[in-house]
């Protein structure tokens, strides 16, 4: 139906309200001029002339005609208000549509960007994998072994390392700071420095070994400016065993190593003071332990993501009793280190729960 303007509105009203009023007097006069004068012009004109109340009744057109035109422009008003509104909806409408296609523009881009940024990522993981994480050597060296490694994320900032070198083995449980990307690019530079340490410039000394990764990692991230706000580093537990002499070498920043025969464990502490990251004015060398083992020892090391695991409810964490009795308990020092693991993560689970990992985790041992 096509829209009225205010004009025709009015007048169709109008126009209905003087029809239907000038029934009234039409219908009475013809009833009057019927009943006493019989119908024809001159008894309804004799209608008109002779009673009063036809004057009355012969108004009603205009009346009606005058009140239905303002009841035409009230609804007028009514119409304008709902076109008005119309238009509005209309242009909301349009609006919303707009909005809705650029937001599904942006979640297409997202979705993109979110599939590059993974593939990405995943590729990493399989550098990292084939640089990093490839413990055939030490488990080549000593066959007895197990590494644990659990990313919280796709990549880690905690690695394994294992090289030899002078007829030294050098193992080490190496925590970067944060996790994920940036942990991964810390571990990248942490792996390929002691790499250089130990394999190009010859440093076999653990204490030294730290001293000189240490001066590496603040001169690569730069962290000797006073400006410098770049404050990451790494902890670890390096481990050097002698197998000539029998003797085993250790130093640590931050992380310790256990040292476990049958249901005795002997924990040697690490230095407070982790390798790059923030720059001490009191900062001391790092010290290195030494001493003997016998066939059938285990050595330990690990990652405080195990330690700072919280329980299935929140409440507690891990900590370092759980880890040190795990490995003197139940007769673990006289069974194969892989059955150690292997239940020593079923234990680890069943604490977690359904709660998320909060950090990378790695756990290293070897039996001597």
């Amino acid at each position: 139906m096509a829209k009225l303007s205010s004009k025709d509105v009015r007048l169709q009203y109008a126009l209905y309200g003087a029809l239907f009023g000038l029934a009234f007097p039409v219908i009475a006069t013809l009833f009057d001029a019927y009943r006493d004068l019989g119908l024809g012009w001159s008894g309804i004109v004799e209608a008109q002339r002779t009673q009063p109340l036809h004057w009355i009744i012969d108004t009603a057109p205009i009346f009606l005609g005058f009140f239905s035109c303002l009841a035409g422009i009230k609804q007028q008003e009514v119409i304008d208000v709902n076109e008005g509104l119309e238009q509005k909806v209309e242009q909301r409408t349009e609006m919303l549509n707009e909005q809705n296609e650029e937001l599904r523009t942006i979640q297409e881009e997202l979705e993109d960007s979110l599939l590059r940024i993974s593939q990405s990522i995943n590729y990493a993981q399989r550098i990292q994998d084939a640089i990093i994480s490839n413990t055939k050597e030490l488990k080549h060296a000593f066959p007895d072994s197990f590494v644990m490694f659990r990313p919280r994320d796709v990549v880690s900032g905690d690695f394994p390392w294992y090289v030899k070198k002078d007829g030294y083995h050098f193992f080490a449980a190496v925590d970067c700071t944060g996790h994920g990307v940036p942990g991964a690019f810390m571990s990248l530079i942490g792996y390929f420095l002691l790499n250089k340490i130990v394999k190009d410039q010859g440093v076999v000394d653990t204490d030294k070994i730290l001293c000189e990764l240490h001066l590496e990692v603040v001169n690569v991230l730069k962290q000797s400016a006073a400006e410098s706000d770049v404050h990451d580093g790494m902890d670890l537990a390096l481990v050097r065993v002698d197998e000539a002499n029998g003797e085993v070498m250790y130093s640590g920043a931050g992380n310790p190593v256990y040292h476990v025969r049958g249901e005795d464990l002997i924990e040697y502490k690490a230095d407070f003071w982790s390798v790059g990251g923030t720059q001490y004015k009191k900062r001391a060398p790092y010290k290195a332990h030494r001493f003997e083992y016998k066939k059938g020892d285990i050595l330990t090391v690990y990652s405080d993501g195990i330690s700072d695991q919280f329980s299935a409810d929140g409440s507690t964490k891990f900590g370092f009793r759980k880890i040190k009795k795990h490995l003197t308990s139940n007769g673990n020092a006289d069974r194969p280190l892989a059955e150690v693991q292997s239940s020593f993560e079923n234990e680890l689970n069943e604490w977690m729960g359904d709660h998320r990992q909060m950090d990378d985790m790695l756990f290293m041992g070897v039996k001597l």
